[in-house]
């Protein structure tokens, strides 16, 4: 058995400091959302019943209180937002990227990597640029403060991200494996649906996840497309204020609640992850 030498304890104590460095502020915002406001302003105060005594006010004003209904259809929103916008972005830019990976496309000077750098060019520009333009159709469409529009702004947010992710997954696929399909007697609609998008797997949930992350947190295009009945939770926690200060207890509360569908779904995508980091390390 080999002796741990100097570096490696250096290494185990920065790895810690670091774990610390990165929890904290997670545990701090769960142990605001226990206290009240005099024991916030009084503190600080780090270790629940010993420092100070956990309260549940700020959960009881959450789903209780009256403004339970604001919450809780901004919770619901953002979930169904943030579900359907990611699932149409995957389906959607699963067919792009696939397309953009086995054909070859000429358009006037504009070849296969011009097009799919011109598609992500869409996500590198700041969403501000093309709000306004995005309020006026939708206020044309009559779409404003809407769930559907949501789902359509926020697919047009994340779709073209996920083409590009895609197109290199589904270009790291070696062709001779749909050969093969094909020989077995696999249709071109089968060979996609049964052998390549199983490949690809790893590479649909890292779009899914990002188009996830993304519209769960989008702040800008909510504000301006929705009023009140189609609000997102980011919408939602920059309302609960008093006349001078926020609430932190309150939107601490909140936050701890908005880290658990993005959580479950990392958890859920998380096998398929890490099968494409084995699959790559094997390969």
């Amino acid at each position: 058995m080999k002796s741990r030498g100097l570096g490696y304890f250096i290494t185990r104590f920065f790895l810690v400091v670091w774990v610390i460095f990165a929890l904290f502020p997670l545990y701090w915002t769960l142990i605001t959302a226990f206290k009240t406001p005099i024991q916030i302003y009084k503190g600080p105060f780090y270790f629940p019943f010993i420092d100070f005594a956990p309260s549940t006010n700020s959960w009881q004003f959450i789903f209780f209180g009256d403004g339970r209904i604001d919450f809780l259809r901004g919770l619901l929103n953002s979930i169904l937002y943030a579900f359907f916008s990611a699932l149409l972005s995957v389906l959607l830019g699963s067919i792009s990227a696939y397309g953009l990976a086995r054909y070859s496309y000429k358009y006037g000077p504009f070849k296969n990597d011009n097009l799919n750098f011109l598609i992500v060019s869409q996500r590198i520009m700041p969403p501000i640029v093309a709000v306004i333009a995005l309020y006026l159709i939708f206020k044309f469409l009559h779409l404003l403060d809407s769930g559907f529009g949501m789902i359509l702004a926020y697919t047009w947010f994340n779709l073209p991200l996920a083409v590009y992710l895609l197109t290199n997954f589904f270009a790291s696929i070696p062709r001779e494996i749909e050969y093969a399909a094909a020989l077995d007697g696999y249709s071109k609609f089968d060979q996609l649906r049964k052998v390549i998008l199983p490949l690809a797997a790893p590479g649909l949930a890292s779009a899914y996840l990002l188009s996830f992350f993304f519209a769960w947190n989008e702040f800008l295009m909510a504000l301006m497309l929705t009023f009140r009945d189609a609000q997102t939770l980011p919408i939602i926690i920059t309302t609960i204020r008093t006349q001078m200060e926020p609430k932190w207890w309150i939107l601490s509360a909140i936050a701890v609640i908005a880290l658990i569908p993005p959580s479950i779904v990392v958890l859920y995508l998380d096998k398929y992850l890490i099968k494409g980091t084995l699959f790559g390390g094997v390969r």
